[in-house]
């Protein structure tokens, strides 16, 4: 299921040992100790949303009232997962069509697994929990979702929403933006994740005059690599949105964990429009994402998406690792070649609300580099042609697989783009 390698990557460490950092083997074998829980919620249009899915676990003692620990927001039903430390836990829904947060008590909830406790030991992966939410339900007790997500008593994380940002006010200069910090998330995705720097920041407090355009990183890197993309936006129009991700989880996990976090912050500020700007693998990630809102039922509008210097077909170089590395980052089995996750991408299209732009570079560094790329992937890959057939323009750029984030050319299109049809 598409959140369960993201939850045993992030979570496994926290009730295995204290120490700060693991080498990317200990990370890796880290992978399937989680608690997964996943389903999706089928609503009755007799019952409003937007609803809410809540996770809870079995108190220590017996008697008590089981602590709720992470929830997940949906404006019309579809697919939800939890990744937490491994234990027993029940699951719940109820509608929120006041988008505040509260449940009353004696108020309607639904119940997954028919209001049983899951034993959700480490490395279970406990999927297809249907939740419907129709008739009466049965009566539930308060819920104020503020306390949900959070740590457990030794301080470790119990669930990947307790460490993840759901629009954090902060500035480009973050030290958690910081190269070394990004670089560092492709072989320490566990300690990125653990350390609370993923999910979606904001650079001022939301606007609702203005629209935002979520911008999405590629490996390796960080929001900051935006700051002059950034720098031209009309800020009286737009208003960035950030999201910060680990490079070396699998790009399923990232997509799916993307768009459940998005939706909630949709759901919160009633968001209407939402353009999306990527670079280079982040373009990988962001349609992923755009697939995931569908199955989901979103409720922003994307009027567009706006890819620079994407690998659309991988890069050769992952086949490498694959093959020869001792210890193989998730990604990298992403970025081969004709993946499955790429297979995926091209299974299905775009809804038709959504255009697509792409953005290539083509000059080799100063430094040389093989023909035909731009100093990073291929012209092969980032005009790879079924991608062409789906996008509404393609342009290049003469410049490096990085420069095109600072090209003046480049800066002056995506302006252009995001500007067409707002």
């Amino acid at each position: 299921m598409d959140g369960a390698r993201i939850a045993a990557l992030v979570l496994a460490a926290g009730w295995l040992t204290g120490c700060g950092l693991w080498d990317a083997r200990g990370q890796m074998q880290m992978m399937g100790q989680a608690c997964t829980i996943s389903g999706t919620v089928v609503a009755d249009d007799a019952v409003p949303g937007p609803y809410v899915v809540a996770v809870f676990r079995a108190p220590m003692e017996e008697g008590a009232v089981p602590e709720p620990v992470d929830h997940v927001v949906s404006a019309g039903g579809g697919e939800w997962f939890f990744g937490l430390a491994p234990g027993r836990y029940q699951v719940l829904a109820f509608a929120d069509p006041e988008r505040d947060g509260q449940h009353e008590a004696g108020a309607p909830v639904y119940l997954a697994n028919q209001g049983g406790m899951l034993d959700c030991p480490a490395g279970t992966r406990l999927g297809n929990m249907e939740i419907q939410i129709e008739g009466e339900g049965v009566a539930g007790h308060a819920i104020a979702l503020p306390v949900m997500r959070g740590a457990g008593p030794d301080g470790s994380p119990i669930s990947v929403g307790g460490v993840t940002a759901f629009g954090e006010v902060t500035t480009l200069d973050d030290p958690r933006f910081d190269d070394d910090v990004a670089r560092g998330s492709q072989w320490r995705p566990v300690d990125f994740m653990l350390a609370g720097y993923a999910g979606i920041y904001f650079l001022e407090p939301y606007d609702p005059d203005r629209i935002p355009v979520l911008f999405v990183h590629g490996m390796n890197g960080s929001p900051r690599g935006f700051a002059e993309l950034i720098d031209q936006l009309d800020r009286e129009r737009y208003q960035p949105w950030l999201y910060y991700y680990p490079s070396g989880l699998p790009l399923q996990s990232i997509a799916a964990h993307l768009a459940q976090t998005l939706e909630e912050i949709e759901l919160r500020y009633e968001v209407e429009s939402l353009p999306v700007v990527a670079h280079s693998m982040g373009g990988l990630v962001a349609k992923g994402f755009l697939h995931e809102r569908a199955r989901r039922a979103s409720p922003a509008h994307i009027p567009r998406m706006i890819a620079l210097s994407t690998p659309w077909h991988g890069h050769a170089a992952a086949q490498s690792g694959v093959d020869r590395s001792p210890v193989v980052i998730p990604v990298w089995r992403d970025m081969v070649p004709g993946s499955e996750y790429q297979r995926r991408l091209f299974e299905s299209e775009l809804s038709g609300e959504t255009e697509l732009h792409l953005l290539f570079s083509f000059r080799r560094p100063d430094s040389g580099g093989r023909a035909g790329t731009d100093g990073v992937v291929t012209l092969a890959t980032m005009l790879y042609p079924p991608i062409q057939e789906l996008a509404s323009s393609v342009y290049g750029v003469d410049t490096t697989h990085a420069g095109i984030l600072t090209h003046p050319m480049a800066l002056e299109r995506v302006q252009m783009l995001l500007e067409s049809g707002s």
